[in-house]
């Protein structure tokens, strides 16, 4: 069983529970550790992100339960750095997941995965209603953003499909959107060797998806690149800790993975699935 979890939120940012909350959660399960990534502060209006002037409170809460817990867990102080995050020395943490949640259209920003209707919105109003160019803009803006930034983790990649389960708004099988997700996912691992690609259940937890970020053939792709993985559940609450890991875990095997990795030692390190 992979017991570990290296995106987690609080109530720092949009999470529902306690860091020690979390952390208490976490030991229950048997977690090995646990890693908290808190949402970056933000230069656009938004909802989710932790407030400047709570960063060093979030730091600070952290390294305490890291102390507090030390015989029962491993604690990791991480962040998840987003494509308009607000400055914040990345020094002070552990491990950065990078994301993008937004895309900038002209004259408005929308957000990736706030609603199905502002995504239907957006790709009406600003694509229309093509969903292979609102593709090409989401995965353009990831890849330069990766690209650029070079995280440890990358997550949640193929956050489009978020209220996409079944096919409702866009048929993802058709080779054109294959095609063009592959192309950018060759360059973001042509650039990003040692980044580590998350399997997220969230979307699984929070909507009843059917599959985790990223899809079967997303995965596949990365397996003939030789990139690695890590497990997480993008957990907003206590109960969505290893939320669907053992199908997950079953899924990641069926793609040829054998190993994912997780935090231990201080590090990302490999372990058997």
């Amino acid at each position: 069983m992979f017991n570990s979890n290296c995106h987690t939120h609080t109530v720092f940012c949009d999470g529902n529970n306690t860091a020690e909350e979390m952390v208490q959660s976490a030991v229950s399960l048997g977690f090995k550790s646990l890693g908290f990534s808190v949402h970056s502060p933000m230069n656009i209006e938004n909802s989710y992100a932790i407030k400047p002037n709570l960063v060093e409170e979030y730091i600070n809460t952290i390294l305490s339960l890291k102390e507090k817990y030390k015989d029962k867990i491993e604690i990791y102080n991480g962040i998840e750095l987003d494509s308009n995050w607000d400055f914040v020395d990345l020094s002070k943490f552990d491990y950065i997941i990078g994301s993008v949640h937004h895309l900038h259209c002209p004259g408005r920003i929308y957000a990736v995965d706030k609603s199905i209707e502002e995504t239907e919105e957006c790709v009406n109003k600003e694509f229309d209603g093509d969903w292979l160019s609102y593709a090409k803009c989401y995965y353009s803006e990831l890849c330069r953003f990766l690209c650029g930034l070079k995280p440890d983790v990358i997550g949640h990649f193929d956050l489009i499909e978020k209220y996409n389960n079944k096919g409702k708004l866009f048929d993802s099988t058709i080779p054109e959107y294959q095609l063009l997700v592959k192309v950018y996912l060759d360059r973001i691992c042509d650039c990003c060797p040692d980044s580590i690609f998350e399997v997220n259940t969230g979307a699984m937890f929070r909507l009843g998806n059917d599959v985790p970020y990223p899809a079967q053939f997303i995965l596949k792709h990365l397996k003939q690149r030789n990139m690695k993985i890590t497990i997480s559940s993008d957990a907003h609450s206590t109960d969505a800790l290893d939320f669907e890991f053992e199908r997950v875990q079953a899924l990641c095997k069926n793609c040829c993975f054998d190993e994912a990795y997780m935090l231990k030692g201080g590090k990302f390190e490999a372990v058997k699935i």
